[in-house]
């Protein structure tokens, strides 16, 4: 086979493109690959595109453009780039790579194990091929010869993360959860602040019933991301799924100033603070948030919950009311919220009614917050 092909990259030289073209085109796949390290995607989108504009058989541009669309979610538009890049240069390993990443993304395992498979055929000391062929074969169940795969990663690159990950992952499957908790330790002492690891060993330890060293280890995350807004808003959401709400707290009011205008970050610290009864810090974070369009309901539902824990229990109960109102599809919650308040009469027990309207009142946003969610996730994937 290597004496029928040459990669394409070297084909691309002084006979077909003048020695400054080439020599600015790697100038640009360079800059292009540091804007996209830098998460800079739509800069970096650019420079890729304006390469295969001006030179279609561009491997790197190929591979940068793919590399930026899998980043952004849309592995299925990667997968094109990435298989261009492998026809025009079969021998370069990390064009299978890339294309076995898009195909796990597109839940297509048997097509990835063959990509992975093919790339470490042509480099069988690529990390990232025997990584990314133990991670398919993972999704596929099939767990030892995952494992024989991932063992293999770690013995040429022993510093690596992720295959530790999916080794804790393949354990705790099986039932082992002391070696999962071993390999996420280990991770951690690879890399102390990688929100996967530290996310994957809190819930491990939860589930073991360790919920003092769960928060133990989330609170190091914290500590090891003060400088890393998006990984504090993870750190803090993995803290809220499992109810540890003083480090959830920390995490998202650390997080906050890095971006004072998301929505998402001020609702989950609401949550975390309402956990922690703290309801007038929440109630000023409450009263920051936008009071229309699609948070109207769920800033409503969380004014009702302040007021529940404060004992108001009527501005609970109209605050709940404003809530349904502001749900769309609304007319058969109205009848429902109608018969209640009518059925207490004139001496209502608003204590009574506030607390049966929160349950029902919290599981109808989280269907619209999930709905909406939904949509914006769709909007950003061009659907």
């Amino acid at each position: 086979m290597s004496n029928k092909w040459k990669p394409t990259v070297k084909k691309l030289g002084p006979d077909e493109l003048p020695v400054n073209e080439v020599k600015d085109e790697r100038e640009q796949l360079r800059k292009g690959r540091s804007l996209f390290r830098e998460e800079r995607h739509d800069e970096a989108r650019l420079i890729f595109q304006a390469l295969l504009a001006s030179n279609a058989k561009s491997v790197g541009a190929h591979l940068g453009l793919g590399l930026v669309l899998l980043r952004e979610g849309q592995p299925e538009e990667a997968m094109s780039h990435f298989v261009e890049a492998r026809k025009l240069d079969p021998l370069q390993p990390k064009a299978y790579v890339l294309e076995g990443q898009a195909l796990i993304g597109l839940d297509h395992f048997e097509q990835a194990i063959m990509a992975f498979q093919n790339a470490v055929n042509l480099d069988p000391k690529s990390v990232k091929a025997l990584v990314g062929l133990g991670q398919a074969l993972l999704r596929q169940q099939r767990y030892e010869e995952a494992l024989g795969q991932l063992q293999t990663a770690l013995r040429y690159n022993p510093r690596k993360v992720l295959p530790r990950l999916l080794l804790a992952e393949i354990h705790r499957e099986q039932g082992r959860a002391g070696a999962a908790v071993a390999e996420l330790r280990l991770a951690l002492e690879i890399d102390p602040g990688h929100v996967r690891a530290v996310s994957l060993l809190a819930k491990l330890l939860v589930a073991e019933n360790d919920r003092a060293e769960a928060e133990r280890v989330l609170q190091a995350g914290v500590s090891h991301s003060l400088e890393q807004g998006a990984s504090l808003v993870q750190l803090g959401r993995a803290a809220l799924e499992l109810e540890l709400y003083p480090v959830a707290e920390a995490a998202l009011q650390a997080a906050l100033p890095f971006n004072p205008g998301r929505t998402a970050i001020r609702l989950s610290l609401v949550e975390a603070l309402l956990a922690n009864g703290k309801l007038q810090e929440a109630e000023q974070h409450v009263q920051a948030l936008p009071q229309n369009g699609e948070t109207a309901s769920l800033v409503h539902k969380l004014l009702g919950d302040i007021h529940l824990q404060r004992k108001q229990f009527r501005l609970a109960v109209e605050e709940y009311r404003a809530t349904v109102l502001h749900l769309p599809d609304n007319e058969q919650l109205l009848e429902e919220l109608k018969q209640e308040l009518s059925a207490s009469g004139e001496r209502a027990d608003w204590e009574e009614l506030a607390e049966v309207l929160q349950p029902s009142v919290a599981d109808h946003v989280a269907e619209e917050t999930q709905r909406i969610r939904q949509n914006r996730k769709q909007r950003r994937d061009g659907r």
